[in-house]
């Protein structure tokens, strides 16, 4: 089943970046597109340059999630939304910092799957992609944002096996760093400058790209795991701190 047979999608985080791009490579497919976010004025925006339908919610709002997934049948489910901003280290983290994060970056993933995913089986046709993050399949210093895309990646290790022979995919795209807002609003505006200056980086179209290629394989194929960093980009390396001993 490739994208032709896909009719509807449903993309969340869509008001910038990574997921505006994804709306826009829906669209222009002929896909009708559901664009979810909570920043009104950016979503209208995009619907006037796409066509995509805009679904203005906070995903921390369960009864919100809710009214907007009774009676949508979509045939490609995108969790794209997410943030880093967990302030520093655990040790020193706001835990209501920590609570926001867990609840938009795997509860309300959680809740949108279980919400859509019903339908995709009945109709034995779908597509689920979750963007999660190299964040999540390798030691970073974010404890908080590293256990979030962690527990994504294994969220897509079990779908797979629970909906074997449903006919529904799960993809999981992994990416470095991408130019996109993420970093200012994680770091802020100065340290989410330096983290992305020097090298080039990712493009959202470069991610947006990659899943069209995931929903596009035969029905054969399930790409289930992509990790893809800038050229100048490697994840991992040993951490070591001088013990103060003589």
């Amino acid at each position: 089943m490739s994208l032709s047979d896909y009719r509807s999608a449903l993309v969340t985080g869509a008001s910038s970046g990574i997921g505006a791009a994804l709306v826009r490579a829906l669209t222009e497919r002929g896909i009708e597109t559901y664009a979810l976010a909570r920043r009104r004025d950016r979503l209208e925006a995009l619907a006037s340059e796409t066509g995509c339908i805009p679904l203005v919610l906070d995903l921390r709002d369960k009864s919100a999630i809710d009214r907007a997934s009774d009676g949508l049948d979509v045939d490609i489910l995108i969790n794209n939304a997410g943030h880093g901003r967990s302030e520093g280290p655990l040790h020193q983290a706001d835990i209501n910092a920590v609570y926001d994060m867990i609840q938009t970056n795997v509860t309300s993933v959680l809740h949108l799957v279980r919400a859509i995913s019903p339908g995709l089986v009945a109709r034995r046709r779908g597509h689920i992609i979750m963007i999660g993050s190299v964040g999540g399949l390798h030691p970073i210093k974010a404890s908080v944002y590293g256990a979030t895309k962690g527990a994504i990646h294994m969220l897509c290790q079990n779908l797979r096996i629970e909906l074997v022979g449903s006919g529904v995919r799960v993809t999981e795209i992994c990416p470095g760093r991408v130019r996109t807002e993420f970093f200012e609003h994680a770091f802020g505006v100065n340290q989410g400058r330096e983290l992305t200056s020097g090298f080039t980086l990712l493009e959202p179209e470069d991610i947006a790209a990659t899943a069209m290629h995931a929903l596009d394989a035969p029905q054969r194929v399930n790409i289930t795991t992509v990790e893809m960093t800038p050229t100048e980009q490697a994840v991992g390396g040993l951490q070591i701190a001088e013990s103060g001993s003589s």
